[in-house]
């Protein structure tokens, strides 16, 4: 990564065909084992006098791994076909790639407050991605072994990779006016699609600086950019500074509230579960003073009986021959 003076934002989006250019612009295989760190395509790191480091994964769809979504990448493209049915040529743009530094060197070297900062950056880009290009972004991965920290994504329309420079915003409206004009039969305004470029690509950039960089007390542009003198330059640096501390003093005080509403949302439920304890003993004691009660009349029934069990016995004999004696006298008046 190019050494960066000022703490202002660096995005950058660029689209990679199968081939690379004559330009010597690098092919998707290229970037990606870049971004692998395979061997062979560190020279760059060891140059600047670091190690190569494995890098880290931030997010992946399915946890798949960079080089399993690419081969997805190759197997679709292989099946699609362009508007004259012929087969998508290896030199068309089929991956959209970024990376998005932060202008504070060498992690190892960091203060807690850095750390925090640079959590905050990288949880806040995170959002920021996923927001743009949804279902789309295949992952973001993190180096930390070059001179500044930074993060790759890569991104590819997965309903048509061939499509996927629609996912670029200054290619995106190329190809708006592209179609417009051949729509009506007209020839491209080479100027008019530079102009449009230029505002969807700005746009772009402001959208990162309002969603990610104020909130780290990074800056949108560089003085000699924004034409500031020193005086300007270190009253908005001031201001954004006081910013990011502010939204980070927010943050932190939600997330405590957040937590004691855990909290409580847990005693509610402990609670809730105590009431629910005592009406089963309250259930529990009325039943069991019921079966005490039922007892009660059980003992003074048995009591009863075994005072009086001879009388009883002798009521019952004498009720079961008379029973008997009444159903005989029935069966000699029939007969």
């Amino acid at each position: 990564m190019a050494e960066q003076k000022q703490k202002s934002q660096f995005m950058h989006l660029e689209l990679y065909s199968r081939t690379g250019t004559t330009q010597g612009k690098t092919s998707t295989g290229g970037v990606i084992n870049e971004t692998l760190r395979v061997e062979g395509f560190t020279d760059h790191i060891i140059a600047d006098g670091f190690k190569p480091v494995a890098p880290t994964y931030l997010y992946s769809q399915d946890d798949k791994t960079l080089d399993e979504h690419y081969q997805l990448i190759l197997d679709q493209v292989a099946t699609e076909k362009d508007n004259l049915g012929r087969k998508i040529k290896s030199d068309k743009n089929i991956l959209l790639a970024g990376v998005v530094s932060y202008p504070k060197p060498r992690v190892a070297d960091w203060s807690i407050d850095d750390q925090q900062t640079y959590e905050l950056f990288k949880q806040q880009t995170l959002d920021f991605l996923k927001k743009k290009f949804g279902d789309n972004l295949l992952c973001v991965i993190e180096h930390t072994d070059e001179q500044y920290p930074h993060c790759h994504f890569y991104i590819a329309n997965k309903q048509r990779v061939a499509s996927t420079p629609e996912l670029h915003p200054g290619q995106a409206e190329n190809i708006r006016l592209e179609q417009e004009a051949k729509a009506q039969g007209k020839p491209v305004n080479k100027k008019e699609q530079t102009t449009a470029y230029r505002e969807a690509m700005r746009q772009f950039q402001d959208d990162f600086f309002n969603q990610v960089s104020i909130y780290c007390g990074l800056d949108r542009l560089g003085p000699k950019a924004q034409r500031l003198n020193r005086k300007e330059w270190k009253e908005r640096k001031r201001v954004v500074k006081q910013l990011a501390k502010a939204y980070k003093k927010v943050k932190s005080e939600a997330l405590d509230i957040s937590d004691k509403s855990k909290n409580l949302n847990q005693s509610l439920l402990e609670l809730e579960q105590q009431i629910s304890q005592v009406m089963d003993m309250q259930t529990q004691l009325e039943a069991e003073q019921k079966a005490i009660e039922q007892g009660v009349i059980d003992l003074e029934l048995a009591k009863f009986v075994r005072e009086h069990h001879k009388e009883l016995v002798a009521k019952f004999n004498i009720q079961r021959l008379r029973s008997n004696s009444n159903h005989t006298s029935n069966k000699l008046k029939i007969v």
